[in-house]
């Protein structure tokens, strides 16, 4: 899974994926409650710095918290297939291994 960005205000936001925990500015996270009329009472992160600002349109993180679990939960679902993959391929590498050195203990 790639992140993707949007452009806000001629500024491009950089998605951030699964929960945030620091801006890039250097700054932690809050989670705050929208009281807009397009999202009322949806739950976001921001940045504490552009949040105490009161900053709009600008590329410091903002996140809806449900978008971010469902990147968690997506990631989480990714990670057993992967897993899998490697597990699998190691056990093929360690069979022809051990074929070939029985291979050649019998010659």
């Amino acid at each position: 899974m790639s992140a993707s960005s949007s452009t806000t205000g001629g500024r491009r936001r950089v998605r951030t994926l699964g929960i945030p925990s620091k801006c890039w500015c250097g700054v932690g996270i809050t989670e705050l409650i929208s009281k807009t009329n397009q999202n009322p009472y949806r739950r976001y992160y921001r940045c504490i710095y552009a949040a105490s600002l009161r900053l709009e349109n600008n590329n410091h993180v903002f996140k809806w918290v449900d978008e971010a679990f469902t990147d968690e939960i997506q990631q989480l679902d990714c990670q057993p297939k992967m897993l899998k993959i490697k597990i699998s391929g190691g056990c093929v590498i360690l069979a022809v291994v051990l074929v070939l050195g029985i291979m050649m203990y019998k010659k």
